[in-house]
């Protein structure tokens, strides 16, 4: 059963809300010694445009990378979305010289140059940084999708809100057979010191109507 979620007179449904796999595509390019996760986290995001892509046939895809970081791998996943898809926007709470960047804070609603504006909108492990209500956080992402556009956000367990996000969502999250962990990633967590139960997880929203 399809669940849809009406926000601002505007229709989602959420495609996919789940944690990653250890069996998850991934790809060594995007490693780093305190990244462990992101091996599989951009691979997804990347898949999952191109998948809107062969599904609307819209090779002009405009997508804003919100909370984008500023250096490190960060910048290596900036750069492939820049040499990839060229209408690619980036934001952060602090500002930057770097090509088609600008300041957004996700805590606040964007403004109204934002609104509509987008064919995908991502969050790459950013929302559960921040204070404030994680669900409100998301709709500011949403908001600024056009219609029949994705949200596609990650993030890290503990640290989302997931009970208040699963509400706001109707959904509950989906625990794959080999949930990824710090101990079992193809990058192991040997840095951080994280727990094994730490998990990485995803939502893709889509915007109906």
């Amino acid at each position: 059963m399809v669940t849809y979620m009406n926000i601002k007179n505007k229709n989602f449904r959420t495609r996919k809300f789940s944690y990653f796999s250890s069996e998850d595509p991934c790809d060594l390019r995007f490693g780093h010694e305190i990244c462990w996760s992101r091996i599989y986290e951009y691979p997804f995001v990347l898949n999952e445009i191109a998948n809107f892509i062969k599904i609307t046939s819209n090779c002009d895809v405009v997508i804003h990378n919100a909370s984008w970081g500023f250096c490190d791998i960060h910048l290596v996943f900036k750069t492939w979305l820049d040499c990839t898809y060229p209408n690619t926007f980036h934001s952060d709470i602090r500002p930057s010289s770097l090509w088609r960047t600008m300041v957004w804070d996700i805590t606040t609603p964007p403004s109204e140059a934002l609104i509509d504006r987008f064919d995908i909108v991502i969050n790459v492990s950013t929302l559960e940084e921040v204070s404030g209500e994680h669900s409100q956080i998301i709709e500011n992402h949403l908001d600024q999708l056009r219609v029949g556009g994705y949200f596609i956000g990650t993030f890290d367990v503990p640290g989302l809100q997931l009970p208040n996000v699963e509400l706001a969502l109707l959904e509950k999250i989906v625990t794959p057979p080999s949930k990824l962990s710090p101990r079992n990633s193809r990058l192991e967590d040997k840095k951080l010191g994280l727990a094994d139960s730490f998990a990485v997880g995803y939502v893709v929203i889509e915007r109906i109507s």
